[in-house]
């Protein structure tokens, strides 16, 4: 029969999304309001339903695939840069070229990206390692000049007449510019151009672990802080003054700025490998999701036909239970995929266009999923109906197995009257 409902995505400008009856296109709010509405008013159209719902998926999967091949808003968005860019030419207008002599660089980069690589990761080692060395023993129930000598033990120490200027200030190193040492590299750097390493950061780097650290705004990581310790003893000459100021650090390593740079490069790449994106885990559960509900409805789907048909194989009470269980797996693949469209879209900057594209076509995706599936959810029937049902079944089978039984005794009434017809017939002959 002909249909009077509205083909659906035939207006390519108006896009509509949610829980959309795909035979009528009226917007529902729920999976439940969508449910009792199909129950409702199309119950009685199960024959159309089939054609309806393999020429809406027909053409969504056109739509979709229209959609996906076309640049959309972010071609418009950078056509403007594309063409100041290329001074002013669209590249999509030019016409293809022949290509000429090429030549590959791979190898030579690869040999200078390893040289690098090798180079960064020689000095990272080095440095891991007198940070291990530094971080081995008790720093807190040790001399200070203990601890010094130990220090002075990892690495050679750049000597006092060498260096008159601090390398990174340009000030002169005098007696209220003292000159500090670095514990990793053993270079000079004045007081406002040293920096400390933390012990959990330096725990945290030698062993690898993801332990919490302390907060980025303590003093053990802000740079050129200082420890106001005691000083003991009397000034009496150049090299007392240097004896008396040194100070112990219980709870930190002295570093320059070069050191705890790479130190904290160090600890961001540790950091990002622990780092996964918001967009990642709502998708990662959004994925669980439909698989659950891969896996549930074919099952549901089963013991709706069977109850359907009156058949007691299954528990009309578990069959609810499982209805249930997969409506709520729908309407968390729409929650889920809802907050992954607006993810971002309320700070600023806004996420780059090629993420908004990639969160519209994962809401689009999941729309397309519930839509799909969800009329394939057959109702269940009330406990009187499936009562009603179990009766007409069994009246069925009472009828169908008397049908049975009535055909076998015509069959053994033919094959006796047959056999008797061929005994007659013996014996007709033999007389």
């Amino acid at each position: 029969m002909a249909s009077s409902y509205p083909p659906p995505f035939e207006e390519q400008g108006d896009m509509r999304e949610g829980f959309l009856c795909p035979l009528c296109l009226k917007d529902l709010q729920s999976f439940y309001q969508l449910q009792a509405h199909y129950e409702d008013e199309h119950s009685s159209e199960d024959r159309d339903v089939k054609g309806q719902l393999k020429s809406l998926v027909q053409k969504a999967k056109k739509a979709k695939d229209k959609f996906l091949k076309r640049d959309g808003e972010d071609r418009a968005e950078s056509g403007s840069y594309e063409s100041f860019y290329y001074g002013g030419v669209d590249p999509y207008m030019w016409e293809p070229q022949e290509l000429g002599a090429t030549r590959s660089h791979l190898e030579s980069f690869k040999k200078h990206r390893a040289a690098r690589i090798d180079h960064y990761v020689i000095e990272v080692n080095k440095l891991l390692i007198r940070l291990e060395k530094l971080t081995s023993f008790d720093r807190t129930s040790m001399d200070a000049a203990k601890i010094r000598a130990i220090e002075k033990s990892v690495v050679p120490w750049v000597s006092d007449q060498d260096v008159p200027f601090c390398p990174d200030c340009g000030n002169k190193f005098n007696i209220r510019n003292r000159r500090h040492h670095c514990r990793l590299c053993g270079s000079i750097m004045c007081k406002k151009c040293m920096e400390f390493v933390p012990l959990p950061l330096a725990h945290k780097l030698t062993s690898g672990t993801r332990e919490s650290l302390c907060a980025p705004g303590s003093p053990g990581l802000s740079p050129g802080s200082s420890v106001q310790g005691s000083r003991r003893g009397s000034i009496s000459s150049l090299s007392s003054v240097s004896s008396v100021l040194e100070e112990k650090d219980d709870d930190r390593i002295r570093c320059c700025r070069h050191c705890m740079d790479t130190l904290l490069k160090r600890q961001q790449k540790l950091d990002e490998k622990d780092h996964v994106p918001d967009i990642v885990k709502l998708y990662e559960r959004l994925r669980l999701c439909i698989e659950k509900v891969d896996q549930k409805a074919p099952e549901y789907i089963k013991m709706a036909e069977s109850l359907n048909a009156g058949e007691t194989a299954y528990n009309l009470e578990h069959a609810n239970g499982l209805r249930m269980e997969v409506q709520k797996y729908y309407e968390l693949i729409d929650a889920l995929s809802k907050k992954i469209l607006t993810l971002g879209m309320n700070e600023d900057p806004k996420p780059h266009p090629k993420s908004q594209q990639l969160q519209r076509m994962i809401r689009y995706s999941a729309t397309l999923f519930v839509q799909e599936k969800l009329l394939g959810l057959m109702s269940l029937p009330t406990k009187e109906k499936y009562e009603e049902l179990k009766e007409k079944r069994k009246q069925d089978m009472d009828r169908k197995l008397q049908q049975e039984r009535q055909v076998s005794i015509s069959h053994q009434r033919a094959i006796s009257s047959s056999a008797l017809i061929r005994k007659s017939l013996r014996t007709h002959f033999v007389k």
